[in-house]
């Protein structure tokens, strides 16, 4: 139990006995306003996918309806919610929603309004992927070292890789030795997917030794595999952390090193590129998410980490330095750009 509380700058209830995971929730420019300021998507299980503005509210003031910028439920549950370089011949941001069996790809656009009721707001579909395999989740990135776009890696329940260069579908490979789906990132400094197996254990696989493994189209046995043409899929690198994983974090800091962060049962660990251990915490609690973010101190870096015990905690590298009280046990976290937030700290002075 902390002594202190955490204080709402903005907060909303969303309907009515909706439910949310970890991917519900997703910061980024996605209008690509060019004003630096990050708008709050949320996907839920509903369907509903809503997107805000957020404005700071003096406390007993409600939200106010402006903040909501977009609403609209979709004829399927949302799994996950991704802002990223995902429509070909444009380097704008674009909305990518992940369904139990489709992927979709959005525009999200405003318009000037005339009225006092303000700006409007409208998401196009750019283009959708069916898929032939009920979908977990999924990571994007410049796989294979492209530039000035993203492509996108599902993760689907029975351990296949679904690989999109955006609008056509390239390729699909099985995970090894696959029982349940685990977290999925991304590293772009190795060009690598970081997951996490039933077998408890960390692996990576090089997106290259993917392009050239065995065609995944059906499930091979051993022996078919030897006599079809490509390589077998081969592990790059393999740590057993001993239990199962939350969720997978890749961070890149100016002032930091470059590391992976990987949320277990009752530990979180911090491995460097190639799989060996830089440290790790023990936690006394029940993790429930995190997020790794940009810390003050040069060589650190600082973590957030939310508990069943409806508890925030804040780490730089190993050390707790903050912990405060949520009225609620937190799902997902982020850390987001919000320009009145940035505004109000820059006018306090150099500490915060």
């Amino acid at each position: 139990m902390s002594l202190f509380k955490a204080r709402d700058w903005w907060s909303t209830i969303l309907g009515e006995k909706e439910e949310f995971d970890q991917g519900c929730l997703c910061v980024a420019d996605v209008d690509n306003s060019g004003s630096g300021q990050d708008k709050i998507i949320v996907g839920s299980y509903m369907g509903y996918l809503r997107i805000f503005n957020p404005h700071s509210v003096k406390p007993g003031d409600g939200v106010q309806p402006e903040d909501l910028l977009f609403e609209v439920q979709l004829r399927e549950p949302i799994l996950q919610v991704e802002v990223g370089k995902f429509v070909s011949g444009t380097e704008g941001l674009h909305l990518a929603v992940l369904h139990c069996r489709k992927l979709c790809v959005y525009a999200v656009s405003g318009t000037l309004g005339n009225v006092e009721h303000g700006n409007q707001y409208q998401i196009k579909l750019m283009y959708e992927h069916n898929l032939q395999r009920t979908a977990c989740n999924m990571t994007y990135g410049p796989f294979g070292g492209v530039k000035g776009r993203d492509l996108i890696c599902i993760q689907s329940m029975d351990g296949m890789l679904m690989l999109f260069e955006q609008e056509s579908y390239a390729f699909g490979r099985f995970l090894p030795g696959f029982l349940l789906p685990g977290p999925l990132t991304y590293n772009s400094r190795t060009d690598s997917f970081i997951t996490v197996s039933s077998c408890r254990q960390v692996e990576s696989y090089k997106y290259q030794v993917l392009a050239f493994a065995t065609d995944a189209d059906e499930r091979q046995e051993p022996e078919q595999q030897k006599l079809s043409s490509g390589k077998r899929l081969a592990v790059d690198w393999i740590l057993n952390i001993g239990e199962q994983a939350l969720d997978i974090c890749v961070v890149s800091f100016n002032q930091a090193v470059s590391s992976v962060f990987v949320l277990g049962e009752r530990n979180f660990f911090c491995l460097k590129d190639n799989g060996q251990i830089r440290f790790m915490k023990k936690l006394d609690y029940s993790p429930s998410c995190f997020i790794p973010y940009c810390s003050v101190k040069e060589g650190t870096i600082n973590t957030l980490i939310g508990n069943h015990g409806k508890m925030l905690n804040v780490y730089q590298d190993v050390t707790l330095k903050w912990a405060t009280q949520l009225p609620h046990i937190p799902v997902s976290v982020k850390v987001a750009n919000l320009q009145q937030v940035r505004e109000k700290l820059a006018g306090q002075g150099d500490q915060v």
